[in-house]
Order: C-alpha cells, then structure tokens, then sequence
C-alpha cells in the first residue's frame, strides 16, 4: 500500500493519483520502449512488470505476440515435420512466417483471456490490458531465441530440421541435444516470467501465480493439440 503524502489515505500500490485527494502518488508512465523494457525485464523482471503494469500504454505486447506465435510456428513445423510438404528451406520459412505471424495475433486474444479469466478467479487484481503487457513481456527471451537460436539451427541442420529423413540427430547429436536444449531452457524463462508477472501485475500469492500460468499453459497447448487432431497432423508425429 501506498500511504499519501497529503491527506495520510492508504492507497493501491499501482495507484497514480490519490482518489481523496487526487494528489500524485507516483510518476505516470506513458508509454514503453521495446529494448529498454525488453532489457530490464531480463535484468531486474520485478521492477519492470511494476512499470509494464503501471504504464498507460502496453507498447509492442502485440509484437512480441506475434514474434511469439512466428517461434511456436517454426516448432509446430519441427514437432509434426512439415518439411515434407516443401521443395526446399526458401519456401518453407515464409509459410511458417506466415502462419506464425496469425498465431501469434490469435494467441494474443486466446491466450490473454484464458490468463485473465484464472487470475481474476485467483483474485488477481490488474485489469486485461494489464494482462496483455505482462504476458507479451513475458515472452521476451523466445524473442531473442527466434533471432538467435532459429538462425543456428536452420544453418546447422537446413531442411532436415524439420523433416525425419533423416532426423537431425542422426546428423550432428551434439549440435542437436545442445540447440534443443536451449529452447527448453529459453521456454522454461519465460514461464518463470510468467509467474512472477502475474505475481506482481496481480499481487497474488506465489503458489497462485505458478497455477494461474500452468492452468493457461495447459488450456493453449490443450487448443493446439485438438487444432492440429483435426488438420490430422499429429498422425505425423
């Protein structure tokens, strides 16, 4: 709680003007800036879900969104080996662009509401727009593994990335448990992120958080899998 300087009245942590008084509590903040934010989220995450859930404006939530959605892409097309469909690498990577960059708008709706809907049942107290920012934050760390981590991967193993003929650790097994590896280690971040937004955006207990985020986790990848039940592409898997 935030205690007024004026009229002494105890008020909401995220509170920018006292309603008593209407005397300023704290700076407003406007707007965010992409790397500023995106920097201090991996440096000090807490202050900065503070920051992304006090702003006015949640800037490029939705971009992260979609470079979200265009890296889920890419790891659908690996998962069900869609590699078999396309010539060759060049026509396969706008396809996943593509089908990413609608994804990752999709989920931005989807996944937000799920998000919003647990944490209001666990006594979540920031609004949807709030939600939006802390989750498209969230998601920076799979951000910089599409710019990092997928440009090594398509040079070290090209079109058998996402084909099994042969399966890429048939090629290089190091270079293939490494780069796997470390986009579980990039997914397991963000959802450490994840709870610790929601645990600060939300100001509920620890424990809630973890169930909060787990329970959306389990109802999206839960939608993914009856989609792709339907487009019969787990029958490649």
């Amino acid at each position: 709680m935030i205690k007024c300087t004026v009229c002494l009245a105890e008020n909401d942590d995220f509170a920018i003007t006292c309603p008593s008084c209407k005397a300023f509590l704290q700076d407003r903040v406007p707007n965010l800036d992409l790397f500023d934010m995106g920097w201090r989220v991996l440096e000090s995450p807490r202050k900065a879900f503070r920051t992304i859930t006090l702003a006015d404006h949640k800037n490029y939530a939705l971009l992260l969104f979609t470079l979200f959605g265009i890296s889920l892409s890419f790891t659908g097309f690996w998962y069900f080996r869609l590699g078999t469909q396309f010539a060759s690498l060049l026509d396969l990577m706008p396809a996943a662009v593509g089908v990413g960059i609608v994804l990752g708008l999709v989920a931005s709706v989807f996944i937000t509401v799920v998000y919003y809907a647990f944490a209001k049942l666990f006594g979540g107290a920031s609004g949807f727009r709030g939600s939006l920012g802390v989750l498209g934050y969230c998601l920076m760390p799979l951000a910089l593994s599409l710019f990092i981590v997928l440009p090594i991967e398509l040079l070290t193993f090209g079109m058998f990335l996402f084909t099994s003929n042969p399966h890429p650790y048939a090629i290089k097994p190091v270079s293939y448990m490494l780069l796997v590896g470390f986009d579980v280690v990039v997914s397991l971040w963000s959802i450490a992120l994840a709870v610790l937004g929601t645990q600060v955006g939300h100001r509920i207990s620890l424990m809630r958080s973890i169930v909060v985020v787990l329970a959306t986790l389990g109802v999206f990848f839960g939608a993914i899998f009856l989609v792709a039940q339907q487009l019969h592409l787990t029958d490649r898997v």
